[in-house]
């Protein structure tokens, strides 16, 4: 069980700006914080990888959080940044308990947005 004690890191949750292009197009801007709030992040597990001789790492996080509404409205285009380290952990999926006290939103870093 999650308790407000063990929420110590502060995670701002980001998406692309939209742009307009100058012609009526809209573009992908840069990454914009909406919102943050306090958050327990616990790492599940770390891959390798040797690809064209480079090694490359990933690792599944978990990042817990209280349930807050703007949540209804993400998906997997957004990102969750460590307001503290500044490390992105790219937003596989959000899952929130079945009462909507908690969210818990499997992320992963070291891979491409």
């Amino acid at each position: 069980m999650t308790g407000a004690g063990n929420l110590r890191e502060v995670i701002e949750m980001q998406t692309r700006e939209e742009g307009d292009d100058g012609y009526g197009n809209p573009v992908s801007g840069d990454w914009a914080t909406f919102w943050s709030a306090p958050a327990r992040i616990q790492i599940l597990r770390g891959t390798e990888t040797v690809m064209a001789g480079r090694l490359g790492g990933t690792q599944t996080v978990a990042i817990t959080m209280r349930w807050q509404p703007e949540f209804a409205t993400m998906n997997s285009a957004w990102r969750a940044k460590n307001g503290r380290t500044g490390e992105v952990y790219n937003i596989r999926s959000i899952e929130p308990d079945e009462r909507r006290a908690f969210v818990n939103i499997l992320t992963e870093t070291g891979v491409a947005s």
